[in-house]
C-alpha cells in the first residue's frame, strides 16, 4: 500500500479507525471529507487501510468512470447474505450482469408509471386509518405505506396489516447488519474469505478444489456473532417463509399475474433461454422488497419532519397537493408534483438513506491521479457529497428550489448520490422517485401533520439513516379540506 503514502491520511476515531464506531462519528467524519480540496485521502477500519473519496470528480471516476474496476465490498455481501443471497444488490461478476439485464425493462419508467393508482391507494388507506388529534409516529406510517406498496404493486400481495411484524423483521436483521459492519468478527471473517480465494487459486488439483469450496461456504458469516441467535433466524424465516409462500401461490395458479413476482419467474435469458431457479427468485425478490420500502420510508419521514421546521415550503406543498381537487392522484403526473418532487429529492440530500457505498478495487485502477492497487477498500460518502459547501451552498439548509432544471445542470456529476451511479445505480430509482410526491400529496390533502418544531431529531445509528426515535406528530384535520 505504498503507493497510498502521498494521500492525506485522516485521524482515527478510537478502535474502528476513520470509520467510527456510531453513526454520529461516522457523519462527523464525513463532515470533514466534504471540506477536503483533494480528491482523495486515506485512513483505516481497524487495520485495513481504506481510501475515501472527497470530490465529486472521484466519486464520479470510483463510480462510473471506472466503475468495472471495482466490486462492491465483500463485507457488505457477507452481512447481507443471510437477508438477501445472491440477490441483484449483492452479487457480482456474471451473476449480476445477467440478472440486471433480464430485471432493468421492468424497472424502466413507463412500466413504473402504472403502480401510481396503488401508490395513492395505500397512501389513502393510511390516511383513512388516523384521526383528528391522534398521536403517531411519522416514520413508523411511512414504513406501513411504503412496504405496502412493495408488496401490492410488485408482488400483488396486500402486506399492510402485516406491516409490523415484516417491519420487525426487517429491523432484527439490519440491526444485526449494523451491528457487524466494522466489527473485529467481520474483519476476521473477510480476512478467511480472502485466504481461501488466494488458495484455491494457487493451490493444485483437489487441494485447490476444496479451497474453493471452502471459499464458496465462507460467504455465509457463520463467524461473525449473533447469526444463529434465535431473534434474527426467526426473523429471517418470517421473511423467507412471505417470500416462499408468494412463489408457491403463483406457480400453483400457473404463473397468470402480472406482478413483477410472476414476470421474474417467467423471465429467460435472451442467450440461453433458462429462467431463475426458485432460490434466484428468492433473492431477487427480498432484495427488491427490503430496498424497494426501507429507503422510501425512511426519507419520508425526514420530508415530513423538514416540512414541519420549515413553514413556509409546508404551505407551498400543502397548495400543490391541493391543487389537484377533489380528485384522486390516478395517475404519475410529474409537472402537478414537481415542488414536492423537490422536496423529496432535497430531503434525500440531506438525509441519504445510505450514506456511504463500499467498493474494492478489482484491478489496479487510477483515480483522479492516483494509483490504487488491486484490493483497495475505496468509500465514496453520499453524506460528503451532498454536504460540499462549493457544490451546495449552505449545505445544511433546506432549500428544495435547489432542484430547480437550471440550478441542477451548474452541479458536477456524481455530486448527488442518493442511488449510487454508475453500473450499479440503483435499478428502482424511477419507484421511488414517483411514490415520494405521490405518497406526499396524498396525505397532505387530508391532515396535516403537527411535529414539534423545536424538536431536534437526529439520525439513528442504523443501517440507514433512520430518525432516531422516530418523528412523532399529532394529526390535525384539515379544516380547508
Amino acid at each position: 500500500m505504498a503507493r497510498l503514502d502521498p494521500l492525506r491520511r485522516m485521524p482515527d476515531v478510537g478502535l474502528f479507525g476513520s470509520f467510527g464506531a456510531s453513526t454520529s462519528e461516522r457523519l462527523a467524519f464525513q463532515r470533514q471529507l466534504a471540506l477536503l480540496d483533494e480528491p482523495l485521502v486515506r485512513g483505516r477500519i481497524m487495520h485495513v487501510p481504506v481510501v475515501f473519496t472527497c470530490t465529486p470528480e472521484a466519486a464520479h471516476d470510483v463510480l462510473v468512470t471506472k466503475g468495472k474496476s471495482f466490486e462492491k465490498s465483500p463485507g457488505i455481501r457477507v452481512l447481507l447474505y443471510r437477508l438477501a443471497g445472491q440477490g441483484l444488490f449483492t452479487s457480482e461478476g456474471a451473476l449480476w450482469r445477467r440478472q440486471r439485464k433480464l430485471m432493468s425493462p421492468l424497472f424502466q419508467p413507463a412500466p413504473m408509471h402504472t403502480y401510481a393508482e396503488t401508490m395513492r391507494l395505500v397512501a389513502e388507506r393510511a390516511a383513512d386509518g388516523m384521526r383528528d388529534g391522534g398521536a403517531i409516529d411519522v416514520a413508523h406510517e411511512t414504513t406501513r405505506i411504503a412496504m405496502s406498496v412493495v408488496g401490492k404493486a410488485l408482488f400483488d400481495a396486500d402486506t399492510f396489516d402485516e406491516a409490523d411484524a415484516l417491519g420487525s423483521a426487517l429491523t432484527t436483521c439490519l440491526a444485526w447488519v449494523n451491528a457487524h459492519i466494522a466489527s473485529p468478527a467481520l474483519v476476521a471473517h473477510l480476512l478467511l474469505l480472502d485466504g481461501t480465494e488466494a488458495l484455491a487459486a494457487k493451490a493444485p488439483g483437489r487441494l485447490g478444489a476444496l479451497f474453493a469450496r471452502a471459499h464458496e461456504r465462507a460467504t455465509d458469516p457463520f463467524l461473525v456473532p449473533g447469526v444463529r441467535d434465535p431473534k434474527m433466524r426467526a426473523a429471517a424465516a418470517l421473511l423467507d417463509e412471505r417470500i416462499q409462500g408468494m412463489i408457491d401461490d403463483r406457480r400453483r395458479s400457473g404463473l397468470a399475474r402480472k406482478d413483477l413476482l410472476t414476470r421474474l419467474l417467467t423471465a429467460e435469458d435472451p442467450e440461453t433461454g433458462g429462467r431463475m431457479s426458485d432460490k434466484q427468485v428468492r433473492d431477487e425478490a427480498i432484495t427488491i422488497f427490503v430496498a424497494g420500502h426501507e429507503t422510501t420510508a425512511t426519507a419520508l419521514a425526514w420530508a415530513f419532519y423538514l416540512l414541519a421546521r420549515h413553514p413556509e415550503a409546508a404551505a407551498r406543498a400543502q397548495a400543490e397537493a391541493d391543487a389537484f381537487g377533489d380528485g384522486p392522484i390516478t395517475e404519475w403526473q410529474p409537472e402537478r408534483l414537481a415542488f414536492l418532487t423537490r422536496v423529496f429529492r432535497e430531503t434525500m440530500r440531506l438525509y441519504p438513506p445510505i450514506m456511504m457505498f463500499a467498493r474494492r478495487t478489482l484491478e489496479e485502477v487510477t483515480i483522479c491521479g492516483t494509483t490504487l492497487p488491486a484490493r483497495t477498500l475505496t468509500l465514496v460518502s453520499a453524506h460528503a457529497q451532498h454536504h460540499r459547501p462549493e457544490v451546495f451552498p449552505e449545505p445544511d439548509s433546506f432549500d428544495p428550489d435547489r432542484w430547480l432544471p437550471e440550478r441542477e445542470a451548474l452541479r458536477p456529476k456524481s455530486s448527488y448520490l442518493p442511488f449510487s451511479a454508475g453500473p450499479r445505480f440503483c435499478i428502482g430509482v424511477h419507484f421511488a422517485m414517483m411514490e415520494g410526491p405521490i405518497v406526499l400529496a396524498t396525505l397532505l390533502r387530508r391532515w396535516r401533520f403537527d411535529i414539534d418544531p423545536k424538536r431536534t431529531i437526529t439520525e439513528d445509528d442504523f443501517a440507514t439513516l433512520r430518525p432516531r426515535g422516530g418523528v412523532p406528530a399529532v394529526v390535525r384535520a384539515r379544516a380547508d379540506a
